[in-house]
């Protein structure tokens, strides 16, 4: 039995002696459905003994590659990557969102009415007037991960966030996991905001609205959590006003998210000016009254009111000249949020000693206590419409999570039917947006979503390690004065296939394919390419200072493959850092152990990072190819999963527990649904 029978055989088709021509389409369906041909194989595993020598010879054949380095293919096909075109700005959507508009957008998403609790929090319990330190030490964590998301805005100009990155540069069922508990995650929440939101609103009518609920409605007082004890009708008013505004088209509801938000933006203003004007500057002693661990445990508490400042990457299908203005976009809204947190935050100690702080309701307290009593009105008005700004800015990224994943095959593509008049996602407004309303008029479930913060660190997180991957994706072959890097309209298909390797594997030509070479060759990419020219010197500051201080050690980095590297690394240092963030919490272990356990990690954290600066990057010369790259990797990434990592395991357990029983019902519906389902199969068969 030779070469040509067995070829046959897994093609599931009859034997014919004659020559063989093994069609394009067997080429790839055996490299990546080798769990499929294994039924047809295994009849005749017992026929010749010599099968296992010729089966290797047929894969190296069809593949250039050995038989035993593809049988783990079935598990690697859950990490299929997207494969966006080049510059495809396509979209059914409409393209209506300038710099302003997504800066207000981004400011809506980290404006909420938890910037009212959590400063109160904050500033009695952990930093005093110190929390413009925290403030600012929580900006900077959320900076890092703001430069990774810049640079895959100006990658990727599709919708999605984190999901498309991750898809991107990672892979499908971590993308899916992300993207399945972002939308959990954020119904949910919304569904707990539209409940707050109800209750601010309800309280400035002196309860009335309840009130009649309970007395002419409906009132279940035996109800167990999370059954509410009445339906809350505002909450579900404001939900179907929502999804009203989100069916009349982005163009048109955008002014109402801006209206809100610049109303928002005025008033942490007006208290950050009349703080200083009604307080006193005794207030501000001490002024660091728990030490710098309680600002640093203040920040992490304020990190949480920072989340969204993702919120234009999500945008980014409908915004105009997107890789231009979404990366600006990010840091300006983020650099807004910064200067009015830490304001607001510094007025509040300054209006009213640290130790007088009401944690219900921090500044309407604190200024009805005042002078000016009256503002305490203008500011609980100010928090109802805050929380309208963000219940506006996270339905809609709710939405088009929804949409990218569906557009994906991940989801039922009818979620992604985009109406033709309007431009919008119109079944996932509809559904998205009932499940709120349902959720919030007839459940109680605030104690159910500290998940979503799992969800929103985890994505941030995974995003920064897709960018690491990325970075080393591309194999840049040494020449003595340059390295040269083929690059294609895919942008995920490697650069450095040689050309004339095609052409051979027609003719029949066995080939010992370079190992180095990224086998990620699964588009049949016919696209003109172009030669590009990369400089040694041109590599990213850390990178150049440590191969030149280390440069005996660059000749053996070099043999290998960067990116099979930088996974390997990033894996060992992701695991160091989970033992790091842990052991912090194990505080009942010995003094001594747990400083060398701290110790060792820390150490073997600074060597991980000197081997990522070994590795060779993807850094082009011409500059113009990104309109934004994020500095200092691979600093920048590891920091940012430093961060992350820390304050997800700062997290509680239930709360653990319920991210983890989403994540299995994920699991479920990828694997009865959307792994067969999925766009990125079809392309790859």
């Amino acid at each position: 039995m030779g070469t040509e029978e067995i070829v046959s055989i897994l093609a599931g088709k009859q034997f014919c002696p004659t020559n063989i021509f093994v069609p394009v389409e067997l080429n790839y369906s055996a490299t990546f459905s080798l769990f499929r041909l294994l039924p047809n194989l295994l009849p005749v595993l017992f026929i010749r003994n010599d099968l296992r020598s010729t089966v290797k010879e047929t894969y190296k054949l069809l593949n250039h590659d050995d038989i035993w380095d593809q049988r783990n293919m079935a598990f690697l096909s859950i990490f299929r990557k997207k494969h966006l075109l080049k510059n495809d700005l396509s979209t059914p959507l409409l393209r209506c969102l300038t710099l302003f508009d997504l800066i207000l957008l981004s400011v809506s998403g980290m404006i909420g009415s938890g910037v009212y609790v959590l400063t109160g929090v904050v500033a009695k319990d952990f930093s005093g007037p110190s929390i413009t330190l925290s403030n600012l030490c929580a900006a900077i964590a959320c900076l890092f991960g703001a430069l990774v998301f810049a640079e895959f805005s100006a990658r990727i100009p599709k919708a999605g966030s984190s999901y498309v990155f991750i898809y991107e540069s990672i892979g499908e069922m971590l993308a899916f996991l992300i993207g399945w508990t972002s939308i959990v995650g954020g119904i949910t929440s919304l569904a707990v905001s539209s409940r707050t939101w109800s209750r601010y609103f309800d309280s400035l009518l002196n309860n009335k609205v309840k009130n009649f609920t309970t007395t002419h409605i409906a009132y279940w007082p035996k109800l167990e959590p999370p059954f509410s004890h009445y339906p809350d009708i505002l909450a579900f008013d404001i939900t179907m006003f929502l999804l009203l505004v989100m069916l009349i088209g982005l163009k048109s509801s955008k002014w109402l998210t801006n209206s809100l938000t610049i109303i928002n933006m005025l008033a942490l203003l007006f208290i950050s000016i009349t703080g200083f004007v009604l307080g006193s500057i005794q207030n501000y002693s001490p002024y660091c009254p728990y030490g710098f661990t309680g600002v640093l445990k203040g920040s992490s508490l304020l990190f949480y009111s920072y989340i969204g400042f993702e919120m234009a990457t999500v945008a980014i299908e409908e915004a105009k000249n997107p890789s231009k203005t979404v990366p600006g976009a990010t840091f300006l809204s983020l650099l807004f949020v910064t200067i009015l947190y830490s304001l607001a935050g510094a007025s509040l100690t300054y209006l009213v000693s640290y130790k007088s702080v009401d944690i219900e309701s921090a500044f309407a307290a604190a200024y009805g206590s005042s002078r000016w009593p009256w503002a305490r009105y203008f500011i609980s008005s100010a928090v109802v419409l805050s929380a309208g700004g963000n219940l506006l800015s996270g339905t809609y990224g709710v939405i088009r999570f929804m949409y990218a994943m569906s557009n994906d095959g991940l989801l039922p593509s009818k979620l992604s039917y985009v109406s033709p008049s309007r431009h919008v996602p119109v079944l996932a407004a509809c559904l998205s947006c009932i499940i709120i309303s349902l959720l919030a008029t007839f459940f109680d479930i605030k104690d159910l979503i500290g998940f979503t913060d799992i969800s929103a660190l985890l994505a941030y997180s995974t995003v920064s390690a897709g960018l690491l991957i990325e970075r080393y994706s591309t194999i840049l072959p040494v020449t003595d004065s340059h390295y040269q890097l083929v690059s294609s309209n895919d942008t995920d298909v490697d650069h450095n296939i040689d050309q004339d390797v095609d052409q051979d594997v027609d003719q029949g030509v066995d080939h010992d394919v370079d190992r180095n070479i990224d086998h990620n060759i699964d588009h049949n990419v016919d696209h003109d390419v172009d030669t590009i020219t990369v400089d040694y010197d041109k590599y990213p500051f850390f990178t150049l200072i440590i191969r030149r201080l280390l440069r005996p050690c660059v000749p053996i980095i070099d043999q290998y493959s960067p990116k099979k590297l930088a996974i390997i690394l990033l894996l060992i240092f992701i695991s160091n850092i989970l033992v790091l963030a842990i052991s912090f919490q194990l505080t009942y272990l010995h003094r001594h152990w747990h400083l060398i356990l701290i110790v060792l990690c820390l150490l073997i954290s600074f060597i991980i990072l000197v081997l990522f600066c070994l590795l060779r990057q993807n850094v082009f010369t011409n500059d113009s190819t990104l309109l934004f790259v994020c500095p200092g990797v691979p600093l920048t990434p590891l920091i940012s999963i430093t961060i992350y990592m820390f304050l997800m395991v700062s997290l509680d357990a239930h709360d653990w527990l319920a991210y983890m029983g989403v994540v299995a019902i994920g699991l479920i519906v990828y694997f009865a649904f959307s792994y067969r389902h999925s766009k990125a199969a079809a392309t790859l068969q």
